[in-house]
């Protein structure tokens, strides 16, 4: 492929392409090798560098969002809506991709624009207690405030309707 004839849109639907199809080789050509293409760009509207992006559109492979995290793509970036990438790997119940966020150093503690935390999100994969386990190991804020006068502590707290969060509360409540 001669890259040197592609234009910007063209390039671009070109890493969109790698990105799905998980083309770690051609993303590797245009970022690394042929520099057609910044692998730390962000998008003007949104302010999404790549690992928002794939985590925003599909679930990409643990080896697509580990490409990026080798290669310097800020983990702790927030988007136009205060989002990480770790805030939307959670959302997405990206397990795999959580997990590599978080040992590469993601803030389980950054807020989005409406208050909320990565470690909020939990609820996502309740089932996931690594996870959770993950996030306060790397220092998880259990007492950051959700509500007015509610930690996320206790917003986990079990009651005879929701009696699956006593795991989760259990487990907060070891790093509380």
């Amino acid at each position: 492929m001669d890259f040197s004839k592609l234009n910007e849109l063209e390039v671009e639907e070109l890493i969109v392409e790698a990105n799905f199809d998980n083309n770690i080789t051609l993303l590797k050509v245009i970022f690394l090798e042929k520099k057609i293409a910044d692998i730390n760009k962000i998008t003007d509207f949104d302010k999404w560098n790549y690992l928002h992006r794939v985590l925003c559109y599909f679930t990409p492979s643990l080896d697509l969002i580990k490409f990026y995290i080798d290669n310097g793509v800020n983990i702790n970036a927030q988007d136009v809506y205060g989002m990480t990438p770790l805030h939307y790997a959670l959302r997405s119940k990206n397990v795999e991709a959580a997990i590599a966020l978080l040992e590469a150093g993601a803030d389980p503690n950054l807020p989005n624009r409406d208050g909320l935390i990565p470690l909020s999100m939990i609820g996502y994969i309740p089932d996931r207690l690594d996870v959770l386990e993950l996030m306060l190991q790397k220092g998880a804020n259990v007492h950051y405030l959700v509500n007015d006068d509610e930690t996320i502590l206790e917003s986990y707290k079990p009651t005879d309707r929701e009696p699956e969060l006593k795991p989760i509360y259990d487990l907060m409540k070891k790093y509380s």
